[in-house]
């Protein structure tokens, strides 16, 4: 399918710790922290007209979008990079990990309810 961004974070790092820039870019629409426990999935729906990007902050992570027309799945882990999921693709975020995961996810517009089908995804 190769319809998903993945992008590295920008890590700077001195003395103090370090910041991880997660996204660099203006967000034009909502942004939200999605939280899910382990084990667990969350989303299992698609957008028609809207994009988003996601970011683990803690935790462990995958991202799976799946073309609602083919069938086809693509995965991404959401790990150390940012994962963009373009409009018309059906996407979950599984907890892989044994901890909470929380993950930043920044919309390119804001919620608009008719644009949220609900679908299905499995991991691939």
């Amino acid at each position: 399918m190769g319809s998903l961004r993945i992008e590295p974070i920008a890590v700077h790092t001195d003395e103090r710790g370090s910041l991880h820039k997660v996204h660099p870019d203006t967000v034009d629409g909502e942004v939200y922290l999605v939280r899910a426990r382990p084990g667990v999935s969350r989303g299992h729906h698609l957008h028609t007209s809207m994009g988003e990007w996601f970011t683990a902050i803690s935790g462990e992570g995958m991202v799976v979008v799946e073309d609602p027309d083919t069938g086809e799945k693509e995965e991404a882990s959401l790990n150390d990079q940012r994962v963009y999921v373009p409009a018309g693709l059906a996407h979950a975020l599984f907890n892989t990990g044994e901890s909470e995961l929380v993950v930043l996810a920044c919309a390119e517009s804001y919620h608009d309810p008719s644009d949220v089908h609900p679908h299905p995804v499995s991991r691939a």
